[in-house]
Formats: structure tokens, C-alpha cells, sequence
């Protein structure tokens, strides 16, 4: 029955990875523009204040897509972010062109006051048909970061990716009308621009955006940017809320392992809820390992960890539990490889990241080996409370314990018996009629031989 249960758990698992590579759309995929005309005067508002994420990306989808199911030919972004991952990245941009070829302006508005979009958000905003920032904001410093470069490949490495990613900051800036040599210094130099005043804005003297408000707030400049008093600025919904919470590796790879622990528990206590619970939360993080953009080979890793950590049922010696984490904390780890960097020549954009592995990522190392070590250690001493119990089949354990009949018997037929608090199949050489006290004489595999215990 657990071997059963085991089985089923990783067929689940099996189809869940296969439906998460089919649905991961690939890096800068969007949905094509819906046709028809626009609306000249009018404003579609959304506004981010967060890192560049999965969330994000779906995020950017569906405000392009409620603008043009809207008619709106005008997108205001407000955008203010430290930057993010460069997948989410690439498919923002890629909703934006799929607008512009519809037919709308995209305006990026870097405000409030203090705002700043650094890193990829330099990217999206370079993206833009327009880009207005106000007083006290900054734009710039996207420089690529990545991780786990092998030894002996640092400057080759990092040199191709910076060529790329400059080439394509400068390709997006040149086809909106602005300075593609000083975009390029973003990237390659890490410059930052920043607008000091409306007079005196670095971004506005290099060419990189299109126009200073002299305003502080957002909605003084949204209304500097013509859009009607009372627009409400649409935000993330929780969709792609949830998104951006489980596209974290650190957090998606923690659900994994609780899912198998969970599924684990539930061998030793049966509760079909424990399973159903365990299973959803590995499905959760695989989607979200998915959306992250993470390896498939990272994946596989998992669920092959997963297999050695469910064999410690059989196997009962804690090799196969400790096999299974090391195995997901190198499809962990393989989650933050670097992609090959792209052509400075390419026509397809770059692939890369704007962070690198974190503290809490080794962190989360740690309390899977922890996780592992303890759940070994439990598992251990289920099986040996296990092994204490007498067998429910025991022959010994059975004869001569007494019930009552739960139907009618005749003799040398067969008739149910509740014996414990168990029903059983049961037969006799007598006639017993339902409610009778009975005893047990012998057993036959799962059929129980009994009389009728005498008053």
C-alpha cells in the first residue's frame, strides 16, 4: 500500500514537470497584440514598485492586454524598481513592442520624487515610446551580474555578456529616437543618470529619456502627461502577486521539500489530505520554478531527489534519504547556472540575470540538510514504533480474541464479524444469528474461523 502510494506520488510528480515545461513560455514570449484601433485620448495607468520578477512579467502582459482590450493608444508605466531577473525582463519588453506594433505609445514614468529604475528596469524603460522622469529621480546601472562562471572563464565570460546586453540597450534606445552611445554607457560603464531638477537632469543632457516634469508626485505628473484627473492607476493583482512569491527559487525549492516531507508523514499516517496537501505544494513550486525560468535539468534533479528520498521507505538505512538531498541541493544550485551568453551580433536578445545567488539561498542549503538529517532521524523512529507493534495479520495475535456478529451465519457459510474494531470475514461450522458474541478459532488468511461464546 505505500509502495502504492509512493508510485502514485511520483507518476503526479512526472506529469506535473512535463505540464510546467510545456506551459513555461520561452524567455521574451508574448501573446501578439489583439487588432483594431485605439483611442488617441486615451490613457491606460499602471504602476510597479517592485523588483523585475515572473510576476512582474505577467504583470506587463495583462495591463498591455487591458489596454488594448480598453482602445487606449496611451500606456503611462510608473516605474520604480532596483532591477531583477533578466527572463522577466526580456518578456516586458517584448509586451511593450507587441503594443507598439498595435499601435500604442508607451510612455515609462520614472516618479516619484527619490524613484529610480536601475538595473533591468533600465532596460524596459529604454523600451519605451517615451520616457519622462520628475525632479529627484535616477535611471541606469545595468550591468549584468552572473553567477557561478567556472574557474578560468571570468573575463571571457562576463566580457561577451556585457557586449550583448550593450548592443541590445543600445538597439532599443536607437529605435525610440535616443542617445544609443549613452544608453550603451549603462550597461558597459554602469553609468546612472540622474535628474536633478528640471533644469539640470543628467538623463534629459545624455539623451537617454525624452522629458523632465517639473512636478514631485505622481499624479501631478501623470497630469502633466495629459491623462485625465481621477485615472486610477492599476496595480499587480493577486495573480501576479502569487506569481512573483512562488517565481523565487529560494521559496519554491523550500515548498518542494516540505511536499515530499509532507507526503512522507502521511505513509506512516495515513490521512488522504496529508498527501493531497504534500502533492499541491510540490506542484506549486514546480510551476514556480517553471515561471523562474530554472533549468530542466534542475527540475529533473528534484524529482529524482524526491525518488531517493521516498526509497528510504524500502531501503530503511538512511543512504537513500542522504543521497536524495544531495542530489536537490545540486539541482538547486543549478537553478542560478548562467545562461551562454549571446553574439554582441545577434538578432535574438541576450540571455542573463540582473542578481546573483544570495546569502539566503546558502542559507536554505543548510536547512535542507537539517530537514534531511531530521527527517531521517524521525523516520527512523517511526519504523522502529512500527516494528514494535504486533502484525495485524498475526495468527497469535488473533485467536481467541472475541466480537460480535455483524450478519447472520449459517453454518459453513460466511458472514462478517466486527473483531477489535475491525470487520472481518468469518465463518463456522455452526449457525450464528447477528449480535451474537463469537470467539475466534483459527485463522486463514483474512477469513477467521469463530463460536459462539456460550452465556
Amino acid at each position: 500500500m505505500k509502495s502504492a502510494r509512493l508510485l502514485l506520488v511520483l507518476g503526479l510528480l512526472a506529469v506535473l514537470v512535463l505540464q510546467v515545461v510545456a506551459a513555461t513560455p520561452a524567455k521574451g514570449q508574448t501573446a501578439s497584440g489583439a487588432s483594431g484601433t485605439c483611442s488617441a485620448h486615451t490613457f491606460y495607468v499602471a504602476e510597479l514598485n517592485a523588483d523585475i520578477d515572473p510576476g512582474a512579467a505577467d504583470f506587463m502582459s495583462t495591463t498591455v492586454s487591458n489596454a488594448e482590450a480598453a482602445s487606449a493608444c496611451n500606456i503611462v508605466f510608473v516605474l520604480q524598481t532596483n532591477g531583477g531577473d533578466g527572463g522577466s525582463m526580456e518578456s516586458m519588453v517584448g509586451s511593450i513592442e507587441s503594443y507598439q506594433q498595435w499601435g500604442g505609445n508607451f510612455t515609462t514614468l520614472v516618479a516619484p520624487a527619490g524613484g529610480f529604475a536601475f538595473s533591468a528596469g533600465a532596460y524596459i524603460a529604454e523600451a519605451s515610446t517615451k520616457i519622462y522622469m520628475v525632479p529627484g529621480t535616477t535611471i541606469g546601472s545595468a550591468t549584468p551580474i552572473v553567477s557561478g562562471i567556472p574557474t578560468g572563464e571570468e573575463n571571457s565570460t562576463m566580457t561577451k555578456d556585457i557586449d550583448a546586453f550593450t548592443s541590445y540597450m543600445q538597439t532599443l534606445a536607437q529605435s525610440n529616437g535616443r542617445n544609443a552611445t549613452a544608453a550603451g554607457d549603462m550597461v558597459s560603464h554602469g553609468v546612472s543618470y540622474p535628474c536633478q531638477s528640471s533644469t539640470a537632469c543628467s538623463a534629459l543632457q545624455a539623451g537617454v529619456v525624452n522629458g523632465v516634469l517639473n512636478v514631485t508626485t505622481v499624479s501631478a505628473a501623470l497630469t502633466a502627461l495629459g491623462v485625465p484627473a481621477g485615472a486610477t492607476a492599476n496595480t499587480p493583482g493577486i495573480r501576479s502577486q502569487l506569481i512573483s512569491v512562488l517565481s523565487d527559487p529560494d521559496v519554491s525549492s523550500l515548498l518542494f521539500l516540505i511536499g515530499i516531507f509532507v507526503v512522507l508523514f502521511d505513509v506512516y499516517h495515513p490521512t488522504v489530505v496529508l498527501s493531497a496537501v504534500g502533492i499541491a505544494l510540490m506542484a506549486l513550486a514546480l510551476f514556480g520554478l517553471g515561471d523562474f525560468g530554472a533549468p530542466l535539468v534542475s527540475i529533473i534533479l528534484m524529482i529524482v531527489a524526491a525518488a531517493f528520498i521516498f526509497l528510504e521507505v524500502k531501503t530503511q538505512h538512511g543512504i537513500s534519504a542522504l543521497i536524495g538531498v544531495i542530489i536537490f541541493v545540486v539541482g538547486f544550485l543549478l537553478i542560478f547556472s548562467p545562461p551562454a551568453p549571446a553574439a554582441a551580433s545577434s538578432p535574438t536578445q541576450p540571455q542573463g540575470n540582473f542578481f546573483a545567488i544570495q546569502p539566503i539561498s546558502y542559507a536554505l542549503i543548510g536547512v535542507v540538510a537539517a530537514i534531511g538529517i531530521l527527517g531521517s532521524i524521525y523516520l527512523a523512529k517511526i519504523r522502529k514504533q512500527l516494528q514494535a507493534q504486533p502484525s495485524q495479520f498475526d495468527r497469535g495475535r488473533m485467536i481467541g480474541k472475541e466480537g460480535r456478529m455483524e450478519s447472520d451465519l449459517k453454518a459453513g457459510g460466511v458472514g462478517v464479524a466486527m473483531i477489535g474494531s475491525e470487520e472481518w470475514t468469518v465463518t463456522s461450522s455452526e449457525a450464528i444469528e447477528k449480535g451474537a458474541i463469537v470467539k475466534v478459532k483459527e485463522v486463514a488468511g483474512n477469513r477467521l474461523t469463530v463460536e459462539r461464546v456460550k452465556s
